[in-house]
């Protein structure tokens, strides 16, 4: 490793945070081998399917010493394991919640415990649910066709994982499980393009659960039943010199790249020190460029948009302001691009959506021509406290799911004082490649941070050719910021700014 590359990565993790994803890379295969595995199973029906031999070995064969246990093991047995797995087959009612608080990462393809976890809601059919060829004949097909619903996280890029169609289980219809799981989840993989219908999805370890717990440690759940592993898709042969092949038979590859993220040490969480961030923002901040972009002589939130330029500049940002209405060609040779909410959407007029420099909108408005999220209002994007444009009341708290992200400035999952006094709150939904900061309080379909990695599919298809991050301020509300509120604010400011290619 050269010098130059060494001092890359040390001031990588000065700033506190990792390259490329901002992601702690998954362990080498080499280095779980002989890492404790407990694998909890139960017993099937004489004559139905039961795979578990075959995924004990597989374990094994991935390198884990893998000890069998039933539902009705101690919570205890999981001390001193790498990993918990939990196949399908135990009885989720002898389960229980055993195994909802315990820090040690797991993996379960068993969909009714799911609940039990806290990595769904309660409500069957709605919260999670299973499909069998004997109650869902034709809709058994479907699922043997997963969605890329993600392409940015850790296991996404190992496996390859495109925005595309890819086969879960070979020509066979089957029974599979499927969850709606909470917003502080990433969903790797859904069915028939329905991030509600999660495949497969993680949580990070402390990312907020679906019941508003904790995650402990990393969690995955998987889209399999009793006796399908073996149907999992992967290629063999002469298929592998097919990138068309390489790209649909990744069922196999899928389950092998959540084990081994799941195995593999959580993000570095920097607690929450605002005098830290602080450093860290000017460090970066020295040199770069930022383009303020404003309704120039405006009424509401003028002075609100000084101070926010006023602060930018003090950390050591080259802060240039531009109109609205000034051509895109101003963001050329900047570092960064921050869009007030003072801005009008119709005076935007779409620029700088696809410029190629990092982007942080306040205008939550402009959502849909960002491509931050769908152009349904009211329900891909809207806002909190509007008068006559808003049925739901002004607002100052926001709740923290991401608290494992950069993003979240260290804060702790959970309800935090974002402005001093309620006013408009701005939120969008985002695709399931955003990172997801903060939704507004119980309504946790808006999100109201969040931020999509350079190269992530947005909205509509399009792909960001920088990062590209919501805040949901309003016009006058950046004077009006608690403490915590303006470390949200910096560390969306830092996370952005850090993602522009060399």
């Amino acid at each position: 490793m050269n010098r130059l590359l060494l001092s890359f990565l040390g001031c990588v993790a000065a700033f506190g945070f990792s390259p490329a994803s901002l992601q702690a890379a998954p362990l080498p295969w080499s280095a779980l081998k002989g890492k404790p595995l407990l694998f909890v199973t139960g017993q099937t029906d004489p004559g139905e399917p039961n795979d578990d031999t075959l995924v004990r070995q597989h374990l094994e064969q991935l390198g884990f010493k893998v000890t069998t246990a039933d539902a009705t093991v101690s919570p205890s047995a999981a001390s001193g394991m790498s990993l918990i797995v939990i196949s399908s087959t135990a009885d989720a009612h002898d389960l229980e919640t055993k195994f909802a608080q315990t820090p040690v990462p797991l993996f379960t393809w068993n969909t009714f415990d799911y609940p039990n976890l806290g990595m769904t809601g309660r409500q069957l059919h709605q919260d999670f649910g299973i499909v069998d060829p004997i109650q869902h004949y034709a809709e058994s097909f479907s699922i043997l066709y997963g969605y890329g619903a993600n392409t940015t996280s850790a296991i996404s890029q190992a496996v390859g994982l495109k925005p595309q169609l890819f086969g879960t289980l070979y020509l066979e219809p089957g029974t599979i499980g499927w969850a709606n799981p909470g917003p502080g989840a990433t969903v790797i993989a859904d069915f028939e393009g329905k991030p509600q219908r999660a495949a497969v999805f993680t949580y990070e370890r402390k990312a907020s659960l679906a019941d508003g717990a904790i995650a402990p440690a990393r969690r995955v759940g998987f889209f399999l039943a009793d006796g399908n592993f073996h149907l999992l898709t992967e290629v063999h042969g002469p298929a592998a010199n097919d990138p068309q092949a390489l790209q649909w038979a990744v069922g196999r590859k899928l389950f092998d790249e959540a084990i081994r993220w799941a195995a593999s040490p959580p993000q570095v969480v920097q607690p929450y020190d605002p005098t830290a961030l602080d450093t860290r923002l000017k460090n970066i901040a020295h040199g770069k460029k930022v383009l303020f972009v404003e309704r120039v002589n405006a009424g509401e939130g003028r002075e609100a948009d000084e101070h926010t330029v006023a602060h930018l500049r003090s950390l050591g940002f080259e802060v240039t302001i531009a109109d609205q209405t000034d051509p895109q060609t101003r963001a050329d040779g900047e570092d960064l691009v921050l869009i007030s909410s003072s801005c009008s959407k119709y005076k935007l007029a779409n620029r700088y959506v696809d410029t190629t420099v990092p982007l942080i909108t306040l205008e939550g408005l402009y959502a849909d021509a960002l491509h931050l999220a769908g152009r349904d209002r009211y329900a891909d994007y809207g806002e909190h406290g509007e008068e006559k444009e808003s049925d739901d009341p002004p607002d100052n708290y926001l709740d923290i799911v991401g608290a494992w992200n950069p993003m979240a400035a260290g804060l702790p999952a959970g309800l935090v004082k974002f402005t001093e006094h309620p006013g408009v709150l701005k939120w969008a939904r985002p695709t399931p490649d955003a990172i997801v900061i903060a939704t507004l309080p119980n309504s946790p379909n808006e999100r109201a941070i969040f931020g999509y990695p350079e190269h992530a599919v947005m909205a509509d298809g399009f792909i960001a050719p920088a990062r590209r991050a919501l805040l949901p301020l309003d016009n006058p509300s950046f004077d009006d910021l608690t403490a915590q509120g303006h470390a949200l604010f910096d560390a969306v400011v830092l996370w952005t700014v850090s993602g522009k290619s060399p």
